[in-house]
């Protein structure tokens, strides 16, 4: 199973991106950038000064955008109809879900050894020092590979329930992956799973032995592109103590715990079983949309010999009116939600109306605005998710129905944060105004981009979710998107993202015609 699952995954060309991805990371952290240390220091660049820290960094991105990496695999049996063979077979639970989380583990441990082969490849440039192996493999060996076991075995979990399958799943990890790494670096922490603590401890230990002067209260990580004025020190790596490597045996638990969880959770793709989490089941929904029950085994009209006179309207090739196609797109776009997401958009639009206008500006609207990330990550993309690209094109203009798709993710993004502009109208704050405008604009417009030319909804998940909270959650002007500082929308940032719009757009439109 594992093998088979690997086989299909080496098929995309996330084999061929991946690696240029981490060997272009490597290269930052350890040849462009100098780490500190604290405020004032930073190590020798030795084999195992090199090794800890791109171990330790890659550790942490591999565990927030690992997730999205390897999510699917189980959602993909049942798109292609595999699940219906696998269901009846003698394949166990166990053994189905064993091999999807060993062929997550495979892709995660290959993205883990290019990690440790660039990082090798860094050292012949800027190492210095005698060459030690174990100082390069164990940083990736003890801290790296264990996450990943935790990120795969997550990943095979959230797919084995219904409503953390999608877009809301991928939302759930990362807000619970930045807990998890925060919870890890304060004191006496029981998970440290990105080996953040491990790193600080061994680290403070080896400036304190060489710096009587050093103050470890301050200690913090932090890059910097000019490295003058910081004193180094010269740090032989983490001593893998018999303590220390118990501390490591938690983030194995977590995973085997994940598993357990996915194990319970799995309905082997029965849909009559299948919980809903506050919401109708697929079935029930299908059936109410379509305003009939479903036919019982006792109906004359499921019999093979039955026969059903049907009239279809003749095709037309003009698609009809635009009103009607975006509304048919925008009933898509909002469609088949579980009933807590329709009752937090109603609590966005409510907080946007009558929270404190400088919160409104801060913190509702970029919370309000992660609503529809879910609409906007499927722009584009369901023709060839649904295989219904044929089916849609034959009957409709596909410039206009790119449009109208556009248009209905603007919407979105308008009716769950619709008092916010009003309000950023009124007070006079035009800079929050087109921090609004640009973010409404353009976000749908680069999902929409993204989803035409991958087909898939993964890039524009883990994009959007890195600028949120680089941008407006920690203030890093060019990715704050929605200018939620003032500082932002002073530097002119809303022009340039709407200036993406229109760029993006145009992505679309040549990838919409290549279609």
């Amino acid at each position: 199973m594992a093998l088979a699952d690997l086989r299909e995954r080496s098929r995309s060309t996330t084999f061929l991106v991946v690696p240029l991805l981490v060997a272009y990371f490597v290269k930052v952290v350890a040849v462009d950038s100098t780490l500190v240390v604290g405020t004032d220091y930073t190590g020798r660049p030795t084999i195992a000064w090199l090794a800890g820290m791109t171990a330790v960094i890659g550790t942490t991105v591999l565990v927030l955008f690992g997730f999205s990496l390897v999510k699917g695999s189980i959602g993909r049996d049942l798109e292609t109809g595999v699940s219906e063979l696998i269901a009846p077979s003698s394949l166990s639970n166990g053994q189905y879900l064993t091999g999807k989380w060993l062929s997550n583990v495979a892709v995660l441990a290959f993205g883990t050894l290019v990690l440790l082969a660039s990082t090798g490849v860094a050292s012949l440039f800027v190492g210095v020092g005698a060459f030690d192996p174990w100082a390069l493999v164990s940083p990736f060996l003890l801290i790296t590979i264990p996450a990943m076991a935790v990120v795969a075995a997550v990943a095979v979990c959230f797919e084995t329930i219904g409503p953390l399958r999608g877009t809301a799943g991928t939302v759930v990890y990362f807000l619970l992956a930045l807990t998890a790494i925060v919870a890890g670096i304060a004191p006496d922490a029981r998970l440290d799973l990105v080996g953040l603590a491990v790193v600080r401890d061994s680290m403070a230990q080896s400036i304190a032995a060489q710096y009587p002067a050093f103050d470890g209260s301050a200690f913090g990580f932090t890059y910097t592109d000019d490295p003058g004025g910081l004193a180094e020190f010269t740090w032989d790596g983490i001593a893998w103590t018999g303590p220390r490597l118990v501390a490591r045996l938690p983030v194995l638990a977590a995973a085997c715990g994940f598993l357990g969880g996915a194990w319970l959770a799995f309905d082997r793709f029965d849909d009559s079983t299948r919980w809903s989490f506050l919401s109708r089941s697929e079935s029930d929904r299908e059936t109410a949309d379509d305003g009939v029950e479903p036919p019982t085994a006792d109906d004359p009209s499921t019999t093979a010999d039955s026969s059903v006179d049907v009239d279809l309207a003749p095709v037309s090739r003009d698609g009809g009116s635009t009103v009607p196609v975006l509304l048919a797109e925008l009933r898509m776009a909002v469609r088949g939600y579980p009933r807590w997401w329709y009752a937090a958009a109603a609590l966005a639009v409510l907080a946007t109306a009558v929270a404190p206008i400088g919160v409104v500006r801060t913190l509702v609207v970029p919370i309000a605005l992660l609503l529809p990330l879910s609409a906007w990550s499927a722009l584009g993309t369901r023709e060839r998710r649904h295989r219904t690209t044929e089916l849609v094109f034959v009957g409709t203009r596909p410039i206009r129905l790119l449009g109208a798709t556009y248009a209905s993710g603007v919407a979105i993004g308008l009716l769950v944060s619709v008092p916010a502009p009003v309000r950023f109208a009124l007070s006079g704050m035009d800079g929050a105004l087109a921090g609004w405008l640009a973010a409404v604009l353009s976000l749908p417009a680069i999902a929409l981009a993204l989803g035409v030319w991958t087909g898939r909804s993964k890039s524009f998940e883990i994009a959007y979710l890195t600028a949120w909270y680089l941008g407006p959650v920690n203030g890093l002007g060019t990715l704050d998107y929605v200018a939620a500082r003032p500082s932002t929308a002073s530097a002119g940032i809303p022009v340039v993202y709407l200036a993406l719009t229109v760029v993006a757009l145009g992505v679309a439109l040549v990838g919409r015609r290549r279609q």
